[in-house]
């Protein structure tokens, strides 16, 4: 915490100081005023250093930005009473919103079931305590007084689908109303255990009498009220140990399988280290029952499976706004095995609901549940309601199974969609319209572009010859191996957009990394230039010469570096230094530009159909005849020679060893940036974020679970949606929609 008021006081002096002193007085000596005495020798770096200093108070402002808008955490003691009030409403909000934002909700305020109770538990209870037989609960009875029964501890086991987590939730809504009655009652905080990944570590911070996987989990707790509840990490903590908290673990099934034993020994020795009063976790019964070792808790609570009259008695409740569902049933009675829990029972709720038994009785699949969850996808997209951001079924369905691959591949993390995908290569998602885009369309524009902008560029300040040489570099390099294109067709949409726009980006990006190259090398003389250049090349040399141990590669190396040293130290003795010092600058740029461009589409897809050979030559050859047509229009000096510039360019591009197969630093993040764009593209990512998860959590696909953070509703609709073909579900919503339209 001191740490972060430190920096946080640092970058408000620092914005102070820029914003009120040192940019005012450069902008006023740039623009005439007198510097002072001392300051007189460096005159001529004043609009370089404007431009720093307009850069350092963007950056300044944008981290103040970001700091107002994180959550702000109260830093008081853990025993104020303000700080058990704040968390105590914290938690009310979460559980009304996730309550809000349940399938089960939706289907009740779809039904209009809010005004009848007996609708509200259509399953069966059944308590095991420790050591006993089990028994049936009451329908009456409160999961509060079966918690209080077992001692609060307890193990809640169901089916997919079953409502633990309803159950769950349940329980914290009747414990946060204690807690607000008696202060003495510990806070009851729902916390999903997907996220937890079983770190074994200790820090300066954790308590050293817990062992290393204690410490990890309390790390990662901690982090998770502060995130949810916004508890302070200290305040959490003291709470944990002082039994002020009441835990309620969501997801014992969905931890990552090898971790999912270790949740165990961990229980047992926080509530051994810490007072831990109250203790509830979920699991699926079948996931339980293939663990090693059983959680010592004192008792379980089973949820049955919906018998047929309990479905029935639900439909006879309802009245005839379910008939087609009764009627789907009816009509197959295999749909009676698969409705025998709360979500199916909701999912095909929402999917029949008002749709006559005529329209549902088009015979039997043989995927049951594919088909119910499908026509449940179709209904709720269908329907006609009031968002501020409509999409086509298309683009829904595509963004919709986007999102729910990402999230089901997250170790086990069903709670998150993400505002961006993670960097991780290219996520093992490789999708064949994003491919094609870049092998076909991405790949072409980037060479082309490379060439278009570094040629105009030495067209205009050295000359036809220059430019010359920059095309011919780029020309060899992309035709020297490794040729990782593949030789697939062009798919998806405004290919032509799609290639105007990486070439006009693409373009724009190296004139201005090459005008700044140029402008840098006149700026800080030829010598200082030419030593920077040769250190950044001396310094990967060395790195080569370290790591590697074959001889026939150092040989290689050595004479390259000689080859480089002495064509360098004849030119500079026989001609003007700045103009081969800038040639050397772009070489080494543009070999560098390539070899970047190659690394693109390595990451993710296997090269099992070689492209052809000279199929990107000719996209640098036009890129570089652009150059020269536009530089002829603006009227540059191509009659102008500048030989050193020419043998600078040739000196780069052979030190820069621009044919390593090995890729460049920056080839990561920038390929990730071309995933993320073409996934947007094509449709399989939101461009608006925001709107599109608003537009899904209206039609009960997600569900806002707190400020600007969204689930899916539950985790076997993502895992329906992660395993569907986008294109072909999208086709039945389609047809559901003219359906609707028709009717």
């Amino acid at each position: 915490m001191r740490m972060r008021s430190f920096v946080n006081g640092a970058v408000l002096v620092v914005s102070l100081s820029l914003t009120l002193v040192l940019l005012p007085i450069a902008i006023n000596v740039g623009t005439g005023g007198t510097a002072p005495a001392f300051l007189a020798p460096y005159v001529g770096w004043v609009w370089p250093l404007i431009g720093v200093l307009w850069v350092l108070v963007i950056a300044t402002a944008l981290l103040e930005v970001r700091n107002r808008r994180r959550p702000r955490l109260a830093h008081r003691s853990a025993d104020q009473p303000r700080n058990r009030r704040n968390a105590l409403d914290r938690v009310d909000r979460y559980l009304s919103e996730r309550r809000a934002g349940s399938l089960a909700s939706r289907t009740r305020i779809a039904l209009a079931l809010d005004g009848k109770p007996d609708a509200v538990r259509p399953f069966d209870l059944f308590v095991q305590p420790l050591n006993s037989a089990p028994r049936r609960i009451p329908y009456e009875a409160d999961i509060d007084t079966v918690f209080d029964e077992l001692e609060d501890s307890m193990l809640v086991l169901g089916a997919p689908g079953a409502g633990k987590t309803t159950l769950l939730l349940d329980l914290a809504r009747r414990l946060a109303a204690q807690a607000h009655a008696d202060q003495q009652a510990p806070i009851p905080v729902v916390v999903d255990l997907a996220g937890w990944t079983a770190q074994s570590s200790h820090r300066n911070d954790d308590d050293p009498n817990d062992s290393p996987l204690l410490a990890g989990f309390v790390r990662w707790l901690s982090y998770e009220l502060s995130d949810r509840y916004s508890i302070p990490p200290g305040v959490g903590r003291t709470w944990l140990r002082h039994g002020q908290l009441a835990l309620l673990l969501d997801g014992l099934d969905e931890i990552a399988e090898a971790h999912r034993a270790k949740l165990e020994p961990v229980l047992k020795e926080l509530r051994h280290n810490y007072q831990v009063g109250q203790l509830a976790v979920t699991c699926r019964t079948h996931d339980y029952e293939r663990l090693p070792r059983q959680l010592s808790l004192f008792g379980a609570v089973h949820i049955r499976p919906l018998t047929r009259q309990q479905v029935l008695d639900y439909f006879a409740i309802v009245g005839p706004a379910l008939d087609g569902a009764r009627a789907a049933i009816e009509h197959d009675d295999e749909l009676w095995e698969l409705v025998s829990s709360p979500l199916m029972l909701n999912v095909m709720t929402l999917a029949y609901q008002g749709r006559a038994p005529e329209d549902v009785t088009a015979g039997g699949v043989a995927d049951l549940r594919r088909e119910l969850f499908d026509t449940f996808i179709c209904e709720v997209l269908a329907r006609n309601r009031k968002t501020g951001r409509q999409y086509d079924a298309k683009t829904a369905v595509r963004r919709l199974w986007c999102l729910a691959w990402w999230t089901r591949s997250r170790a086990g993390d069903r709670t998150a969609v993400p505002r961006w995908m993670a960097p991780d290569g290219w996520y093992g998602l490789s999708l064949r319209e994003v491919d094609s885009l870049t092998h076909a369309v991405c790949l072409p524009a980037f060479f082309a572009a490379l060439s278009a902008g570094a040629t105009l560029m030495m067209l205009a300040q050295y000359g036809a010859l220059a430019g010359l040489a920059v095309a011919g570099s780029a020309l060899v390099l992309v035709h020297l191996l490794p040729h990782p294109w593949q030789k697939l067709a062009a798919r998806g949409p405004d290919r032509g957009l799609l290639f105007a726009v990486i070439l006009l980006i693409g373009t724009a990006a190296t004139i201005a990394v090459t005008g700044a190259a140029l402008g840098l090398v006149e700026l800080l003389t030829a010598k200082i230039a030419l030593a920077i250049e040769a250190a950044l090349v001396a310094g990967a040399y060395c790195v080569e010469l370290i790591v590697f141990h074959d001889n026939r590669r150092r040989m290689w190396l050595g004479v390259r570096l000689v080859v480089v040293v002495a064509a360098s130290w004849i030119v500079l003795s026989l001609g003007d230094g700045v103009p081969f010092a800038s040639g050397a600058a772009i070489g080494l740029l543009v070999a560098q530009g390539i070899r970047m461009i190659k690394s693109l589409p390595t990451d993710h897809l296997p090269a099992t159909d070689v492209g052809d050979t000279w199929r990107m030559d000719v996209c640098v050859a036009a890129g570089a005849v652009a150059a020269f047509l536009i530089a002829l229009v603006l009227g540059a000096d191509l009659a102008t020679q500048q030989l050193e510039a020419v043998a600078g360019i040739v000196v780069g591009t052979v030190a820069a060893k621009a044919w390593r197969r090995r890729p460049p630093v920056l080839a990561g993040p920038l390929s990730r940036w071309l995933h993320d764009l073409l996934l947007h593209w094509t449709g399989y990512l939101p461009w608006r974020r925001r709107a599109f998860l608003q537009y899904a959590a209206d039609r009960y696909v997600l569900a806002r679970t707190g400020h600007s953070q969204y689930a899916f509703i539950h985790l076997l609709v993502r895992d329906h949606l992660a395993e569907c073909t986008p294109d072909e579900l999208a086709t039945k919503v389609e047809r559901r929609i003219l359906e609707r339209e028709g009717g």
